[in-house]
């Protein structure tokens, strides 16, 4: 599969306030879910129900096993599994044990290896690694003076490419717009989202990053490297994209339950106690017991309980992932483009990581991120980060946060959030997940501190592929620099070439739409602020607080 540069007419992006009622009920529904939704309390598209601790260590151990080199043969051999499997029992002994993994999961865990190996592919690869750093060389090879380092970074962040210079401003750059003529695009409609439950904190009135326009086809001549990279980036999208059409994956662990409890029937791990005879509480409790917490669950630690468990074997579960469910094929995808390096040196040897985030806002509708980690020198290992927004779990019994704690690790009036694993970032690595997931960058630092060195990314941010938003396709380039070059160098057959350079001048101030160098990072400065305060809100919005009171 392939990439070309898509030339044809594009379909307008749409607004809302000229679509039938019937037309945005359906292309809502073909929407990917996206992070910006208002909170709810039951799962909805995108905000599914939390998982138990123990299946989340499940993850996490299959994870470490996949980290290992030559994983997909060793998970094979008998022997190698054996010993896997003694590792991590033996790693269970001064795990609490309402959180420690049973012979059936570890069985379970290691038997699905079998299922990940068969979900390889050895053909994705990346092998432009050198087409690519010399592509990027003329853009590190500056002046020091024209070095763009991110703002607020300390100097350790060196932007190539990034969507905030130079973004699509509402009601100020000039486009082509639907009907053919050159205007402004206005902002987004708030009074209508034809997805509905959007949080309008997350939908920009002032900026949008561009995207630019790719073809997906079966064949096309590629020679610049970001679309020989993209060409490869496509069939990882598929399977996230495809992983989310088919939803919330089903639990490795039971017994499930239903409860009405709360307005419809949802599906849940059971209670923990007995029979479902609710909490526990002795006769014969001291005020102890009542006020303080800790004291409680140690009375309620040595009670019987009945714990989930996973099947002793695996059951095939990843068979069904197998197959994409989504293709990219011959559809234009809206892709923005991303290039940094992280410089450190001896003066500034450590990075402090980054914070919690998702891509953009709702206006970009970014659906995916594609990661490539293309060089990396004289750094020492970092992770990225993951965690994931969460409804309400399925509670039993209002109150019963022993129950929820051990089952979920959520108490009452804490954060709807789970941790869902680390991915080492190591030179050549791609990676590519879905923005329903917060990450973040690791703390790192230089391995020999008394020499420099660097960590260079390509990030691609895939635009929702069932939406369409203004691009660099209708955007003519904004850099005044650019309509200078363009106007000096007119072919001799040009009358404008016949126009003394002064003249030229007054022509690119006079063209609406422009922007200078120093026009250019006051917008990006303005953007900036506003996505700052967007994250410092995420950081509470994208957390919703579990409640677990009557309704």
């Amino acid at each position: 599969m392939m990439l070309g540069r898509d030339t044809r007419g594009r379909r307008e992006w749409r607004s809302g306030s000229h679509e039938s009622d019937e037309a945005k009920s359906s292309e809502a529904k073909e929407r990917f879910p996206h992070p910006f939704v208002v909170r709810a309390e039951k799962p909805t598209s995108g905000l599914w129900a939390p998982r138990a601790i123990v299946e989340l260590k499940m993850y996490q151990l299959s994870a470490t096993l996949r980290e290992k080199p030559d994983w997909w043969r060793k998970a094979m051999d008998p022997e190698i599994r054996q010993k896997w499997f003694e590792e991590a029992k033996t790693q269970q002994a001064d795990v609490e044990e309402r959180w420690r993994l049973t012979d059936n999961m570890i069985n379970y865990t290691l038997g699905e290896l079998e299922g990940y190996a068969a979900l390889r592919d050895d053909e994705t690869g990346i092998e432009m690694r050198a087409a690519l750093q010399a592509a990027v060389k003329p853009l590190e090879d500056v002046p020091e003076n024209e070095k763009d380092w991110h703002p607020g970074s300390n100097d350790q962040v060196l932007d190539l490419v990034h969507p905030s210079l130079y973004p699509l401003v509402y009601m100020q750059t000039y486009a082509k717009l639907p009907d053919g003529n050159l205007g402004t695009i206005d902002p987004p409609d708030l009074e209508y989202d034809s997805d509905g439950n959007v949080c309008l904190m997350f939908i920009s009135e002032r900026f949008q990053w561009l995207p630019s326009d790719f073809a997906v086809r079966a064949t096309a001549a590629l020679v610049p490297a970001l679309e020989r990279i993209m060409a490869r980036a496509v069939p990882m999208w598929e399977r996230v994209l495809s992983d989310l059409r088919r939803g919330e994956m089903p639990v490795r662990l039971g017994p499930i339950v239903h409860s009405d409890m709360r307005r419809g029937t949802q599906t849940g791990l059971a209670c923990i106690w007995p029979e479902h005879r609710g909490a526990p509480w002795p006769d014969d409790a001291d005020e102890q017991m009542l006020y303080e917490e800790a004291a409680a669950d140690a009375w309620y630690a040595t009670q019987p309980k009945r714990l989930p468990d996973s099947p002793a074997r695996y059951d095939g579960a990843l068979s069904a992932l197998a197959e994409p469910v989504y293709s990219l094929r011959d559809r234009t995808i809206q892709v923005i483009v991303k290039l940094a390096n992280i410089v450190l040196t001896p003066e500034k040897p450590e990075y402090p990581g980054g914070k919690w985030h998702v891509e953009g806002m709702r206006n970009e509708s970014i659906v995916s991120t594609f990661i490539y980690y293309y060089d990396s020198d004289n750094i020492r290992d970092t992770r990225l980060a993951f965690r994931q927004a969460t409804a309400e779990p399925m509670y039993h019994e209002q109150y019963d946060s022993y129950c929820m704690k051990t089952l979920y690790g959520m108490d009452r009036d804490v954060a709807c959030a789970q941790d869902v694993g680390t991915i080492a970032t190591k030179e050549g690595r791609c990676i590519a997940f879905p923005n329903l997931y917060q990450h973040k960058v690791s703390p790192f630092e230089l391995a020999d501190r008394t020499r420099p060195g660097v960590r260079k990314i390509l990030v691609f941010f895939l635009v929702d592929p069932t939406r369409r938003i203004p691009s660099a396709t209708e955007v003519a380039p904004q850099q005044e620099a650019w309509l200078k070059d363009t106007l000096y160098n007119a072919g001799d057959d040009s009358h404008l070439s016949k126009l003394p350079v002064e003249l030229l001048d007054v022509h690119t101030s006079m063209t609406p739409g422009i922007m200078n160098k120093e026009e250019a990072l006051k917008v990006r400065e303005q953007l900036m602020r506003e996505r700052t305060v967007d994250i410092g809100y995420g950081e509470e919005f994208f957390t919703y607080t579990f409640n677990m009171c009557e309704h």
